[in-house]
């Protein structure tokens, strides 16, 4: 039994020797960086250090922002779908790896047969048979076929996984527009209701000086008119804020019931953008690196079509024993063995080889352009950001001012109207620049915090 067990292991250290003899493959094409032209690489993240799809979110100092985020990874359908995916791409990669070694088969097989003979007068004889072998199949990969199959699934698998980190940065980000949509919402909301109520004030005190005497009927008329058509406006912003709620309620994954509490201020977009952000942050984005490693999978699934052509090596062998006792299965004097090699190369194949050649050819330079495409996108998508933050922040300061200014000019124009030194239409055009100016500011400011999440987006995360 012994000298049994020595001869398998023997058929196995061969087998891993020539394994270890294939021919390694050879180095990916390089990836050019679409602005520089030098080789593109991808920086790896740190596994213990925080997801790029969050960190970036902390800039705005609101908590609440942070924690909605976290319940939509947790509450996302597509979200689970992307891992599953992943899951399953770094099976793919398992299995394609597995084809590297050898396969080993252990086998029993109990038979018994019936056969009759003429010239024994048709006599039944019965045999039993009996065998145990342990049995295995392996194609040596000489070029270096099988290992270029493998990349190709490791690529895959890591594209996979990058399709996680995007889809996650995509949920934060749109979570964090829809807050401070809904922010905004609320304020433009308390905006209308404050203005209905002022005009309603000014609506009272002109009936009072009606009644005297002091006022016309035109001024009284024209007064209503504008405080019914403030109270107009708060309920269309009372529709809005419910529609804000409803949408951020459904990226939650909650019933859309509209009660989501929004008695918060949009934050100030107080921190600047730092000087000198480098161009390499882009290459932390996951939707670049999922279409690289994509390219670089096909790359290797290019590099195993091209060796297809090449002859290939199959080795083959088993041990053990067969008897027609059963208990004579673990006896050595009843041992077999057996090992074949088989080297060959397809000779004619209806084109199938060089139709998969073209194929491979063809998915390689899709896969370049698409990466291309999604690069320049990347950088038009900053500097974009960019431009447009330098713009808000300008547009913000001026609106502010007006805003301020407006407002004051209001309060003097109620102030001169009771005092007869100007006509209603003056004091209700001063009113409405105020509400309208409020209003603007609070738009420009969610506009800029939506463009800074733009720019977090577009840089893949955080600054640095």
């Amino acid at each position: 039994m012994k000298k049994e067990v020595g001869k398998w292991w023997g058929l196995y250290a061969v087998a891993f020797l020539l394994n270890g003899c294939a021919t390694t493959s050879k180095e990916g094409q390089s990836i050019p960086h679409p602005r520089t032209g030098e080789p593109f690489s991808i920086e790896e993240n740190d596994p213990e250090a925080p997801s790029p799809a969050t960190i970036w979110a902390s800039r705005f100092g609101d908590d609440t922002l942070n924690g909605l985020i976290e319940e939509a990874f947790e509450s996302n359908i597509g979200l689970d779908a992307a891992k599953a995916s992943a899951t399953a791409a770094e099976a793919a990669a398992r299995i394609s790896g597995s084809l590297k070694s050898p396969n080993l088969l252990l086998g029993f097989n109990p038979a018994k047969q019936q056969s009759r003979f003429s010239f024994l007068n048709f006599q039944k004889i019965e045999t039993d048979t009996h065998s145990l072998s342990l049995a295995s199949q392996w194609e040596v990969d000489l070029w270096g076929r099988l290992r270029a199959s493998h990349a190709a699934g490791l690529a895959e698998f890591e594209a996979a996984e990058a399709d996680v980190e995007a889809l996650k940065l995509s949920i934060s980000g749109q979570v964090a527009k829809a807050w401070f949509n809904l922010l905004e919402s609320q304020s433009q909301y308390e905006l209308a209701v404050d203005s209905a109520h002022s005009l309603e004030d000014k609506v009272m005190s002109l009936e009072r000086r009606y009644d005297r005497g002091l006022a016309t009927s035109l001024e009284l008329r024209l007064t209503r008119a504008q405080a019914a058509s403030s109270k107009a406006v708060s309920q269309q912003r009372k529709t809005q804020l419910g529609n804000a709620k409803r949408a951020l309620e459904t990226l939650l994954g909650r019933y859309p019931s509209g009660k989501q509490s929004s008695e918060y201020l949009l934050p100030d977009m107080s921190e600047s953008i730092p000087e000198g952000l480098s161009s390499d942050l882009v290459s932390r984005r996951p939707d670049l690196y999922a279409a690289e490693r994509r390219l670089a999978a096909s790359l290797s699934i290019q590099e195993a079509a091209n060796r297809n052509w090449l002859p290939s090596l199959a080795l083959t062998g088993s041990a053990g024993t067969t008897s027609s006792e059963l208990r004579d299965l673990l006896n050595s004097d009843f041992s077999v063995w057996s090992i074949a090699g088989n080297f060959g190369s397809t000779l004619f194949a209806a084109g199938r080889q060089k139709a998969e050649r073209d194929q491979a050819e063809a998915i390689v330079e899709g896969q370049f352009a698409n990466f291309r495409l999604v690069a320049q996108a990347a950088f038009q998508e900053v500097e974009n950001a960019l431009s447009s933050e330098e713009n808000l922040a300008k547009l913000t300061k001026e609106t502010a001012i007006a805003a301020e200014e407006n407002r004051k000019a209001e309060e003097l124009a109620w102030e001169q109207y009771q005092r007869g030194l100007i006509d209603i239409t003056a004091l209700l055009d001063a009113q409405r620049r105020a509400d309208e100016s409020a209003s603007q500011l609070v738009n420009v400011k969610n506009q800029r915090l939506q463009n800074r999440i733009n720019l977090h987006l577009a840089l893949g995360g955080d600054f640095e």
